[in-house]
């Protein structure tokens, strides 16, 4: 019998992991929907307008613009840039489908730049070689709430007069260079979907600084309302009963954040002399929020154990973590298989577009075999948790023949 779990030991944690209850809630968000469900004004109004008051002036942004999800919010940032039919938008590939989806429903066509190995954010050097005559927006996405390079990406995009749009969804409250992320960019879209540091169900919310497409989004998002100029647009308001629960939601974040922070700091000081778990943070990042975490796996230093059997052998301890979380957007069947209905405008104006032959071979590596990632339910537990997973990682190491 071997020492470790995978070879008849005893795990590390015999017992299971207790889930952490989420989305967080108590009282105040029960005393909220019934403050709303007795007003009899259950459609956007004051609680919306509230919400988007605080927590614009939370992330350092002018104006901020509420929407039932996060998915629309940048749907409506890229109609307000003017983006559509046959125009580019630059986008990583390491996303959610969501980043994507809202350039095809546009008319746009999603282009693929590569990732930074120590991130996983879109690097600056490939959105610059990324860009055409056509590309009108580029959509950095802060992934795990670590903000992407925003200084090469500002640089980049000024250079060319292409707008900005930041997927913040992860990023409530990260910060580059002591700014919030989201309002560095010409606009920024936060989810509130349930899996997120902030939580009501469904929905989104859009920053920017910029006097017209504050007014132009909020038309957008209801029927072109109050817009000196006809829109073709349709209805995406958030409800008085999710802005209620959000600004309950809101007095708890910056507590959560540095639970998580605390819990952070914790592992990294307990697997600081294990080489092969590396964990590198652009020094402008004055601020994570701790919604995830990103390592990079060296085989090598494990005597060529794959990333797979690693994990495997993770979880066999008791404990666990994931690859990226994400496989890049390009591979899935939506791209591959050009799934994009008939009708889609850009085969249309005959530019046939070819996935297949995309190829982002960072993205690839890390995803196929460097990306370890622990996320928020993971950092929202106690320190023991998190010296557990130290735990299982040495072990693992210490015993790696075992395995081989």
């Amino acid at each position: 019998m071997g020492k470790l779990a995978l070879t008849g030991s005893k795990p590390v944690r015999n017992v299971p992991v207790e889930s952490v209850e989420w989305p967080y809630h108590d009282e105040a968000e029960e005393e909220a929907l019934v403050r709303v469900a007795r007003s009899g004004r259950w459609q956007q109004g004051p609680e919306v307008a509230e919400f988007e008051d605080l927590f614009a002036g939370y992330q350092q942004a002018k104006y901020g613009i509420c929407a039932n999800n996060g998915t629309v919010t940048m749907e409506i940032a890229l109609r307000s840039f003017g983006v559509g039919a046959g125009d580019e938008v630059v986008i990583p590939p390491l996303t959610f489908c969501a980043t994507g989806l809202c350039v095809l429903m546009v008319g746009a066509v999603p282009v693929f730049a590569d990732v930074e190995e120590h991130n996983g954010n879109l690097s600056p050097a490939a959105f610059e070689a990324a860009i055409t005559e056509r590309t009108k927006a580029v959509i950095p996405v802060h992934v795990g709430g670590i903000p992407a390079d925003m200084d090469g990406i500002m640089k980049v995009a000024q250079k060319h007069g292409i707008k900005v749009l930041e997927d913040a969804a992860h990023a409530h409250g990260s910060e580059w260079k002591g700014r919030r992320v989201g309002a560095i960019g010409d606009m920024g879209s936060f989810s509130f979907q349930t899996d997120k540091c902030m939580v009501s169900g469904d929905g989104g919310i859009l920053l920017t600084n910029d006097d017209r497409l504050a007014e132009l989004c909020r038309s957008l998002r209801t029927f072109g309302y109050a817009y000196p100029e006809p829109l073709m647009c349709s209805n995406w308001r958030l409800s008085e009963f999710q802005a209620a629960v959000l600004k309950v939601q809101f007095t708890r974040l910056d507590s959560q954040i540095a639970h998580r922070t605390e819990n952070l700091c914790h592992f990294l000081s307990r697997i600081k002399g294990i080489e092969g778990i590396e964990y590198k943070v652009d020094s402008r990042v004055t601020r994570q929020n701790g919604y995830g975490a990103g390592f990079r796996y060296d085989a090598e230093k494990f005597k060529g154990l794959p990333r797979s059997r690693f994990l495997e052998a993770l979880k066999a301890e008791g404990v666990g973590m994931m690859g990226t979380g994400y496989s890049p957007l390009y591979r899935t069947p939506l791209y591959q298989e050009k799934a994009f209905g008939p009708s889609w405008v850009v085969e249309r104006l005959g530019r046939p577009v070819d996935y297949s032959n995309v190829h982002c071979p960072v993205a690839e590596r890390l995803a196929n075999e460097e990306r370890l990632s622990i996320w928020r339910g993971c950092l929202m537990r106690t320190k023991d948790d998190m010296d557990a997973l130290a735990d299982a990682i040495i072990k693992i190491q210490e015993n790696v023949d075992e395995l081989l």
